[in-house]
């Protein structure tokens, strides 16, 4: 009795009580539960999917039985019949060959399943991958092309294609690019635990060339602006398709092919071969889409501002193409064709401002939109530190 008296456990009982306590509680309400880990775990399969996810459980030996418990699991938090290559799963046993859990990892989750009390049933889970990120720049001279040059450097593929993309207003990478022009890119890229790069962003951006001057570009938000704050997003692409070259410009005095006598040409007819993709120029809605005459197969759209551009002598129409359809710039609207009065396939558009047609070619760079106030000034002051070399 006296050693009870003079020993610490009086002192010690009510904390380990209420640690125990809180244990208890914490397992019954925890949101995401985890496996219990007391023994040592050893992974014996692990690897990309291939298959079905009974196929992978076959060939660890599971039971037809245990084979459906985890996988009705699974599908509590996940659609097993929806797996694809790329997914990645574990398989965990303890030393003493006991299941512990699976989880199956899909783009930046992880998805568990394990035994519950006694084995009898299974439990299921989701839980967020980690993911760290880093910034990298890149810059390098142009050579011969911006693809080439930027893949010589180790930029990846799709932010190449997003480089281009932001430019894609005010540079023409197929004919205004020339051999000594620069590019600098920032970008952001997020890495999973198992190392893969799993997000890259880009942002900030410049171009320099002999042709185009110096373009600079920022991410804010979901858009990206200029130097200016603007939107490098411009009302109209430079172009409603990749086309071979330009067979008639806009003109008051042209000589016509087929009718032959000279009267105006008030668009552009763009060379292309037959089917190839016609887009909006610019945001707007489908004003007529059928056939017009001397025209043929013709669109029509209406835009802010009071522009409306139209495209004839088109083969066929994007499905689903109706007058009172919104459209966005970009978006494939019909193909191109020899339709109506036409000497071979072409794409004839035109653009006119209330009421008045104007050349196309003519028309300078109009941004979409821009910042302004705190909004413009803290999106400089972050694109200078970014590129500090283009402010100084």
């Amino acid at each position: 009795m006296d050693l009870f008296k003079k020993s610490k456990i009086p002192f010690l009982l009510p904390v380990l009580l209420a640690a125990a306590a809180a244990f208890i509680y914490s397992r019954m309400h925890s949101a995401a539960p985890v496996p219990v880990r007391s023994e040592k775990m050893l992974v014996i399969s692990s690897g990309a999917i291939s298959g079905t996810l009974d196929d992978i459980l076959k060939r660890r030996s599971f039971t037809d039985s245990d084979r459906y418990r985890i996988s009705k699991a699974f599908s509590k938090v996940l659609d097993p019949r929806r797996l694809r290559t790329g997914d990645e799963y574990t398989i965990a046993y303890s030393t003493a060959a006991k299941f512990k859990y699976m989880f199956i990892s899909r783009d930046l989750k992880q998805y568990y399943v394990f035994p519950s009390a006694g084995a009898a049933a299974y439990r299921a889970y989701a839980r967020e991958v980690t993911v760290s990120s880093s910034v990298v720049r890149l810059n390098g001279v142009i050579d011969s092309s911006l693809w080439e040059s930027m893949s010589a450097r180790g930029v990846p593929p799709d932010l190449i294609l997003d480089y281009a993309d932001i430019f894609s207003w005010s540079v023409d990478f197929l004919t205004e690019v020339r051999k000594g022009d620069k590019y600098d890119l920032v970008y952001e890229y997020g890495k999973a635990p198992n190392g893969r790069m799993v997000s890259k962003h880009i942002l900030a951006a410049a171009y320099e060339g002999a042709e185009t001057g110096r373009k600079t570009a920022g991410a804010w938000g979901k858009s990206y602006y200029d130097q200016a704050g603007e939107s490098v997003r411009s009302l109209f692409l430079r172009a409603p398709l990749h086309y071979r070259r330009i067979s008639s410009f806009f003109t008051y005095h042209r000589f016509h092919p087929i009718l032959k006598y000279v009267r105006p040409h008030l668009g552009i007819d763009y060379a292309a071969p037959n089917g190839t993709p016609v887009s909006a120029v610019a945001d707007g809605t489908v004003a007529y889409a059928g056939m017009k005459g001397g025209f043929g197969n013709y669109v029509e759209i209406k835009h802010t501002a009071g522009y409306v551009t139209a495209y004839g002598h088109l083969s066929r129409f994007a499905k689903g193409l109706r007058p009172g359809r919104r459209v966005g710039q970009g978006e494939v609207i019909a193909y191109v064709g020899a339709t109506g009065m036409a000497t071979g396939p072409h794409l004839d558009f035109r653009i006119r401002q209330n009421g008045s047609f104007i050349n196309f070619l003519k028309i300078k760079y109009r941004s979409s939109g821009g910042l302004s106030g705190k909004e413009k000034a803290a999106y400089l002051g972050g694109l200078k530190k970014l590129l500090p070399e283009y402010y100084k």
